[in-house]
């Protein structure tokens, strides 16, 4: 399947042809241009790494949300401790992606497009 770039917003979509208008910023058919398959090869993988990124964020927020849920049964201090210590560590790893996602947007055009709405 060809993939196509919005060359005003980035936006990318794949079809035989680019869209009439620009979902994103509404610029013109012709604002598109036809990416090489190494280029829409690259934007794949990291549009799939984006969606890992995503899914682990999302399980993150459910074991904070359960070591919160553990903190409030008050069970005892060295429970408590465990699922602060989780809830920390949560917290760093989300740090750690937004950190890693932000370093490879400056260097590489795929991660920045694919990192759209993550890093926010």
């Amino acid at each position: 399947m060809k993939m196509w770039r919005c060359e005003v917003c980035g936006y990318l979509h794949e079809g035989e042809e680019p869209p009439d208008f620009c979902p994103k910023c509404g610029a013109p058919k012709e604002q598109f241009e036809l990416l090489d398959e190494e280029e829409a090869e690259m934007m794949r993988d990291a549009l799939a790494t984006r969606e890992k990124y995503a899914q682990i964020y999302d399980h993150l927020e459910a074991v904070n949300k359960l070591a919160q849920e553990g903190i409030d049964l008050n069970l005892d201090e060295g429970c408590n401790d465990i699922f602060s210590q989780t809830q920390k560590d949560t917290a760093d790893i989300r740090e750690m992606i937004k950190e890693g996602l932000k370093g490879h947007s400056q260097e590489c055009i795929w991660v920045k497009v694919a990192s759209d709405g993550l890093l926010e």
